[in-house]
């Protein structure tokens, strides 16, 4: 079995489609679409893909890492108490454990990530 893998930015099985939880969720209604991940580690580590329309939600990673390649789209992230940071496609960026802000999708985005869990927060 190989361990070299490839990530698919634009698989061709259809997503599986839902909305952000309303209890995080503070403008729009955006649909999010996630496409299966690949989890290693005992599912310590999801790296896959996702999209999602504008809206705003909170974005709170306790004990959880996230990198993520932004591969369409235009999103705003603003980390509580800090100058909000604008990304593009073509863009990387990466949320630590303990980060908490709100995430805006500006223009309907899609995204590779990886996701870390179990992590202790700072």
């Amino acid at each position: 079995m190989s361990r070299l893998n490839t990530v698919v930015q634009h698989p061709a099985d259809a997503p599986e489609e839902g909305y952000i939880n309303p209890a995080i969720l503070l403008a729009g209604n955006p649909l999010l679409q996630k496409w299966a991940p690949d989890c290693i580690a005992d599912d310590k580590i999801k790296v896959g893909v996702m999209g999602g329309e504008p809206g705003t939600n909170r974005s709170i990673k306790d004990g959880v890492f996230e990198f993520c390649y932004l591969i369409e789209g235009v999103i705003k992230l603003t980390e509580d108490g800090c100058e909000p940071k604008l990304y593009h496609a073509g863009d990387t960026f990466y949320m630590e454990p303990g980060y908490k802000g709100q995430w805006r999708t500006i223009e309907t985005y899609k995204k590779v990530y990886v996701c870390v869990y179990g992590l202790d927060n700072p």
